[in-house]
């Protein structure tokens, strides 16, 4: 992928991990939901007559005045009408927590205009929505729909679909969907994971959530100022980069007199962005952290082969070599034990006291992010093969699930065509950025956006998500998607280029995708995988810490694992990995 594009890339790329939020159908616990709070309609430079909105608005019947501009535009003359009289669904949505009231935005005014379908949104908050869904899907009290990745799990799929409360919908994507029927082809992997185990129907339609920042969510900074300090260069290898470690510990790298308070590096112990699982890249594989104990940790896919890398001698060797760090006082003893705020005050302390960590991006550091560069993948020695970096792919970037209709539908065909706009690919960008502030869409396909502050200050994510859902929506939002059709030309954030300059062209270790269990499988990972799992945490911080030697304790370790089945771990995850790509 070639710079000039990912130049392109905008600050909505930051915004990729899904955050729990919180919106009500009229007293939601968010301060966001209120009319009051969603943006005024500003006019564009392509914005359609007065004449033209009002005719939209006759025709679908909406209660409101479709706002103008280049985004309305596009959806009035490319959202078909789906029916001649106006006809409405109840759906439940799980809503962002920065989002006003779906009821309340203006996309979802606009669709309604062209479409003559009117959607009733009951939203809850994070808080909530479990709680409020199991009591609905329990006591038969629920809506037309479920609107959302995140409002179902493929569990409550297999478990209410069989009962009947969902209806299977391979016959409505077939003859209404067009748009997610082209999804399935691209995307073959989204089948298998929206079919359900219990009976191998399908009652959801998936998501598709690519982002080249999610994937590598990663990234390894170092403070330019202390390397200065000492005429120190940037490290390019795992020797290079202990000896400045090593000189940040003895020396007073950050000038404020006191060479004792210098942290070289810091870190979560076993954490997706601020882990140190990277640097295992250096001797082999990537390690894939999620969370502590998780039942995904420490498996990766290289060539359709499921890999549990702490049976690896890479892995071993790996933790030989960093455990040099950690017992040379080069890595932050308190990293195995501290919480995300305390990692987070060390690295926004006002004077710096951290050399290197593993983070998001720069602005992690604070106001001292100025300080901070990324830096490229760290190979063993300056000879070595190029360190291997991590690449995720077991979040949100697919799932099987996104929407799925009730047994209370009285028309599921309409509501079938209704979701399938959503897969469109500029209707998808309008759904995920809003149509408020398009100055212009191309015969392409190409959406340029105005994405300067509002007249009351407000940021460009802000006011987009007031007025579209975000990630919410049923979508197919590509890598490419992101990459070339979205254009805003003065949003940059440095996340996009040091993915640009030193990821996506190096070899990966890649993580498993989201992936179904049946129920013997999950009570297997339950008990024998959740065990092995926190052996091997355990057995990696002794190691690491010195408290044990991995030569010595590595036969009896495998010997452990063995009796902890880890073989049919591996083969459980190989299964269900088969299973999901439809192998």
């Amino acid at each position: 992928m070639k710079r000039k594009n990912l130049a392109k890339m905008t600050a909505l790329l930051l915004a990729c991990s899904m955050v729990a939020g919180g919106c009500g159908n009229g007293g939601g616990d968010s301060t966001d939901n209120t009319t009051d709070n969603a943006p005024a309609a500003s006019n564009t430079e392509s914005s359609a007559s007065t004449d033209n909105a009002q005719a939209q608005d006759t025709q679908g019947g909406g209660s409101a005045p479709i706002a103008e501009g280049a985004g309305y535009e596009w959806i009035a003359a490319n959202a078909p009408k789906l029916s001649d009289e106006l006809v409405s669904f109840k759906l439940v949505a799980y809503q962002e927590v920065s989002q006003i009231d779906y009821n309340n935005m203006e996309f979802f005014k606009a669709l309604e205009a062209a479409t003559n379908v009117h959607i009733d949104f009951e939203c809850f908050p994070a808080s909530s929505y479990n709680d409020q869904k199991n009591i609905m899907l329990s006591t038969n009290d629920y809506p037309d729909g479920f609107f959302g990745y995140n409002t179902l799990s493929m569990d409550d799929l297999n478990l209410y679909g069989p009962m009947g409360v969902f209806i299977p919908v391979d016959d409505l994507i077939d003859q209404y969907c067009p748009n997610y029927k082209d999804v399935l082809a691209r995307f073959p992997n989204l089948d298998g994971m929206s079919t359900s185990l219990a009976d191998g129907q399908k009652y959801s339609w998936g998501t598709v959530n690519e982002s080249p920042v999610r994937d590598y969510p990663d990234n390894l900074y170092i403070n330019k100022t202390w390397l200065d300090n000492l005429g120190l260069e940037v490290p390019t290898t795992m020797e290079e980069y202990y000896e400045v470690l090593k000189a940040f510990k003895e020396q007073d790298a950050n000038g404020n007199g006191d060479p004792n308070d210098e942290i070289p590096y810091t870190f979560l112990a076993i954490n997706q962005i601020n882990g140190y699982g990277s640097f295992f890249g250096a001797y082999g594989h990537a390690e894939a952290f999620n969370a502590a104990g998780s039942t995904l940790n420490h498996f990766i896919v290289e060539d359709g082969k499921v890999i549990y890398e702490p049976i690896t001698e890479e892995w071993k060797t790996a933790i030989k070599e960093l455990g040099k760090f950690v017992q040379d006082g080069l890595w932050d003893q308190e990293g195995f034990v501290q919480d995300g705020d305390q990692y987070s005050a060390k690295l926004t302390s006002a004077t710096p006291i951290v050399g290197s960590a593993y983070t998001w991006a720069s602005g992690s550091f604070g106001d001292n992010g100025d300080q901070y560069v990324a830096i490229a993948p760290l190979k063993a020695t300056a000879d070595a093969e190029d360190a291997k970096v991590h690449k995720r792919q077991n979040h949100v970037s697919f799932l099987g699930t996104g929407f799925s209709i009730t047994n209370k539908c009285e028309h599921p065909e309409i509501l079938a065509q209704w979701v399938d706009l959503f897969y469109n690919e500029t209707m998808t960008i309008m759904s995920y950025r809003g149509p408020e502030r398009v100055i212009n869409i191309d015969e392409n396909g190409v959406v340029t956006y105005d994405e300067t502050p509002g007249a009351d200050g407000a940021a460009f994510d802000t006011i987009t998500q007031h007025e579209a859902p975000y990630d919410g929506a049923p979508k197919c939002m590509t890598n490419d998607m992101f990459v070339n059709k979205i254009i805003t030309e003065t949003i940059k954030n440095d996340k996009v280029d040091v993915i640009n300059e030193f990821y996506l062209n190096a070899p990966a270790s890649v993580t498993l995708p989201s992936m179904q269990f049946t129920d013997d499988e999950s009570q297997f990972l339950s008990d024998y995988g959740a065990s092995a799992q926190n052996y091997v945490e355990s057995c990696l911080a002794e190691w690491l810490l010195g408290k044990s030697d991995i030569d010595a304790d590595w036969d009896k370790y495998l010997a452990q694992l063995e009796t902890l089945k880890v073989q049919e771990y591996i083969d459980i995850m190989q299964t269900a990995y088969d299973r999901t790509i439809g192998k």
